[in-house]
Formats: C-alpha cells, sequence, structure tokens
C-alpha cells in the first residue's frame, strides 16, 4: 500500500502564489504516481480563508486516489472563520479504509486533543493497521494528549494492532524519530516560502516496506536548475549590498568596487564617500539607492529637516533611486484621509520634490511590526500591509506625479511581521504587488534563541537555512510574478552583505 504524505500548503485567498503553484505541482506529481491514499497534514490555509479551503477541497477531490485531511493551527487563525474551516478540513471521522490499513486524521490544531476527538480516537476500528496523521508532532502537544496518545496506542498493541506510523507537519523540517514504538516522521512544508533544510517535498509511505523505503519527491518548479545560463546571470548581475553606516562603507564599499558589484544602497552619504562613489561608477556601478530616514509625528510632523538634508543628499550625490517608508505610526493615527496623514503626505511630498524633479526614482517600501505584535489592529503601525504600502505611494503621487514613486519589496519585512504574516505571508505579497515593485531588500529572518523572536537583516547562508526559504522568491521570479530590479542584500548582522553576495553569486553561478 502506497501512501503519499503532503503538509502545510498554506494556501491564500489569491491564486498568483508559490503556494499555489506548488500545490499544483503536488496535484500534478499525485496524479502520475496514483497512490492508494493521500494524506495532508494541516495548515492548509495561510489564515484560515475559507475560499482557499474550498479550492483545496475541489482539486483534491478531483484526484485519482481518496485524501484524508486534518485542520492545522493556521486554520484557525481569523476567530470568525475557524470553527467553519476546521469543521469543512475534517474528514473520514472514522478513518480512510484502504485495503488492510486505516489511515486515522487526529485534530490537533489546538495543541491538544480534546475529549470529543478521544472519544471519536477511541471508537475507530481496532482490525486494521493503521497510519496517525495529525498536523502538531508530540512535541507540541500538552502532557494530557499525550500521555492520552500513549494510553491509546498500548491499547491497541494489545489487541494485536499495528501502527505502521505517525506522520506530522507544522515544523517545515524533514525528519524520522519514535514515539512510544510508533516510527514518526516531520515533513517539510509544501510551501516554497517556509521550508527548512530543502525544497517542498512529497513523500510516499510504502506500507509494505516501513519507515526505511520512504521516497521522496522534491519541487523543483522555477528553482535554479530549471534556468537557462542567461537568466542566471541577469539575476546575478542584478545582486547589490547595503552599507548600512560609516564602519561598512569603508568596509564594503571598496568590496563593491573590486569586484565590480553593479547595485550599491547607503544609509546616508557624506563628502568623503564621493570619490569612493565615483570609483564604483567607473568600475561599472549601475543603480546608487539612498535609504532615507522616517518621518515622526507627535502633534505635528517631526524630523523634518534630517529628512529634507537626506533627500538633498539624493540629489547632489546623483542617486539612482531611493528608499522610503510610510510613516511608521500607528494605524488609529495614520488611517487614510485624517489630518495626521494628510501632514505627512505633504510635509513628504515637499522633501522630495527636488528629488523628483531630478528623475530620482522614489520607492516606497513596507515597515514591519515589533517582535511580539499582538493583533489590535489600529496600534499596529502603518505600512505593514499591501494596502497601506500601495496607499503611501499613491499618496505620494497624487503630489509629486504618476511617474514619481514606485515600490520596493522587503522580503524579511514581510516574514517578520507578526501577526500581519498571517494573513499576507510573503506569497501573498508577490501576487498582490509584485508585477510593481521596481527593487528588493533581501536578507535572513532568524528566531533567536535569547529572546525566540524574530529578527531581522542576518545572512543568507542557502535557500533553505532559515526562517525565510527562497524558493518562492525564485519562482515569482522566474515565472515573472516578481517584475525584475535589483536586489539589494541588506545584510547588518554577521558577516555582512559582501559574505552574501560572494555565496550567492558562488549558487546562482553554479561555482
Amino acid at each position: 500500500m502506497r501512501i503519499a504524505l503532503l503538509a502545510d500548503p498554506h494556501l491564500s485567498d489569491i491564486e498568483s502564489t508559490p503556494q499555489e503553484e506548488a500545490l499544483h505541482w503536488a496535484l500534478e506529481e499525485l496524479t502520475r504516481l496514483r497512490p492508494d491514499a493521500c494524506a495532508w497534514l494541516g495548515d492548509i490555509t495561510a489564515c484560515g480563508a475559507p475560499d482557499a479551503a474550498m479550492r483545496f477541497r475541489e482539486r483534491v477531490s478531483a484526484l485519482p486516489c481518496p485524501s484524508v485531511i486534518v485542520p492545522g493551527n493556521s486554520d484557525l487563525r481569523t476567530s470568525g472563520t475557524a470553527p467553519g474551516v476546521e469543521r469543512f478540513l475534517c474528514n473520514y471521522p472514522h478513518g480512510l479504509k484502504v485495503g488492510n490499513v486505516r489511515l486515522v486524521g487526529i485534530n490537533a490544531s489546538h495543541d491538544c486533543i480534546f475529549p470529543g476527538e478521544r472519544e471519536r480516537l477511541d471508537q475507530i476500528d481496532d482490525r486494521d493497521d493503521l497510519v496517525l496523521c495529525s498536523h502538531q508532532p508530540a512535541k507540541y502537544l500538552d502532557e494530557d494528549s499525550l500521555t492520552f496518545l500513549k494510553d491509546w496506542i498500548r491499547a491497541r498493541r494489545a489487541k494485536g494492532q499495528r501502527i505502521l506510523l505517525w506522520a506530522s507537519g507544522h515544523r517545515h523540517v524533514y525528519g524520522v524519530g519514535s514515539f512510544e514504538g510508533v516510527p514518526t516522521l516531520s515533513m517539510r512544508a509544501l510551501d516554497p516560502d517556509k521550508n527548512k533544510g530543502g525544497p517542498a517535498q512529497i513523500c510516499i509511505f510504502d506500507t509494505e516496506q516501513g519507515i526505511d523505503g520512504l521516497t521522496e519527491l522534491s519541487y523543483s518548479r522555477g528553482l535554479l536548475g530549471t534556468w537557462t545560463a542567461e537568466e542566471r546571470l541577469e539575476f546575478a548581475d542584478l545582486l547589490g549590498i547595503t552599507c548600512y553606516n560609516k564602519s561598512k562603507v569603508e568596509r564594503d564599499m571598496p568590496f563593491a568596487i573590486k569586484h565590480g558589484v553593479r547595485h550599491l544602497e547607503l544609509r546616508s552619504i557624506n563628502e568623503e564617500d564621493l570619490p569612493l562613489l565615483e570609483a564604483w561608477r567607473r568600475g561599472g556601478g549601475q543603480t546608487f539607492s539612498l535609504h532615507l530616514p522616517s518621518l515622526g509625528y507627535d502633534e505635528g510632523v517631526t524630523h523634518v529637516s534630517k529628512f529634507q538634508s537626506a533627500a538633498m543628499d539624493a540629489v547632489r550625490a546623483g542617486a539612482d533611486l531611493i528608499t522610503v517608508h510610510p510613516p511608521h505610526i500607528a494605524m488609529e493615527v495614520m488611517q487614510s484621509g485624517s489630518p495626521a496623514f494628510e501632514e505627512l503626505a505633504d510635509a513628504t511630498a515637499e522633501a522630495l520634490l527636488p528629488v523628483a524633479k531630478a528623475g530620482i526614482d522614489i520607492l516606497v517600501e513596507n515597515n514591519h511590526t515589533a517582535p511580539g505584535s499582538r493583533r489590535e489592529p489600529l496600534r499596529l503601525p502603518y505600512g505593514c500591509t499591501p494596502m497601506d504600502v500601495v496607499g503611501w505611494r499613491n499618496a505620494l503621487r497624487e503630489r509629486l506625479g504618476a511617474d514619481a514613486c514606485h515600490l520596493r519589496l522587503d522580503i524579511g519585512h514581510a516574514r517578520n511581521n507578526v501577526p500581519f504574516s498571517q494573513e499576507y505571508p510573503i506569497g501573498k505579497w508577490y501576487g498582490v504587488i509584485g508585477r510593481e515593485v521596481r527593487s528588493y531588500h533581501l536578507h535572513q529572518t532568524v528566531l533567536t534563541k535569547e529572546d525566540n523572536k524574530m529578527h531581522n537583516h542576518h545572512p543568507i547562508t542557502g535557500w533553505h537555512d532559515g526562517m525565510v526559504s527562497f524558493d518562492g522568491f525564485l519562482w515569482a521570479w522566474h515565472t515573472g510574478i516578481l517584475n525584475h530590479g535589483p536586489i539589494i542584500l541588506e545584510i547588518r548582522e554577521g558577516e555582512g552583505a559582501p559574505a552574501t553576495w560572494e555565496r550567492l553569486q558562488g549558487l546562482i553561478r553554479g561555482e
């Protein structure tokens, strides 16, 4: 008996995303492979969108084999839709029987097994071999639930029943282990933006061969192995670096000159930096970007002189691009049409008028929330959703002209953006604004052990080595979901941008 195992698609309420493409790939592979059954191990949706859940069920029902489905924690993230989505995704209450094997879905999406779920499990037929399917693995369940499962497994064994496997998702990391003598399997996500250690996968479990006979299929659509040499060269040439402060300018600009880095960003520029900038341009530098500070608001616009000075620095230095953030101010202050919104938009446009007249492209970039932010919409900062970013871009266009302002997408900011990262995961940003983006900031987001929170601007050591997997970015770039433009490596921590630039150049060029 061959059982296909898949986890964590994280589908959005729009379809032009890497997640949707990975699902298409999986469905095509399952149609080709024709396993005896499939198990979908939760987090079907990114944020409990009912239309995503319905779209998924319709497509899965067209497969040439039956599927058992369990919900995950992300399917419950929207309180208004959670009960309906949870019920909709649970199927085969008595388990899916295929031959002499029964696939049993366990709803552990609340990090526990509720009494009603325990009663259902107790009623499962005890004559068939079992494959257990849940979203959360044992690590995330409370002690009482673990005790129940241990007793349940022992009772089944006492009756001579075999439990062949416990498969789960949630961790986005592939791994095998054991629980109460039952082999366990943890799956990487089908979501190309959230894998660790490798690309999206399908695992095929052969009930005769057991865990040692497990086979894996890896997702590859739009990834570097499918690119032409010309596509790789274009991507490599668009990689640039940021020099975050004076010490990094002194260290990194000579690197950019020596290695022919074509795209360069500074946070500020001084008179003594100009000779280095000129040497960089003579060596083939193409786009110079200046990242401007932000305006504030306290019963009136603040930090105006600093912002104006930075804008004039961009003009004097002959910048090609500048980056501005929407004001990082609470939504209750920045609601569109409010006095604060209008005052800030007026002050921003007035300071940027010389920039626009000089033909420098003004790029509006997304903000991110503070680590640990809670879902309090009016207190969360403005500029953290695609709607906010486009709204601020439009407000500046109304004042400076339609061709003056465009968008810059920071991938790490989109990831480290709780709770907006649940409703607007990275792949949804690609689908919503990708074709309007002129340039990108790229860095790794990490979860630190010290405070158990996500932090930005860390080095990129590989495509699947952190909180951001870059397979979705590569696919969206390759297929045109993302507009092609300079990709600035905004690495402030650790080894800095040059080391990441060199590493990615090697990965892209296949060196």
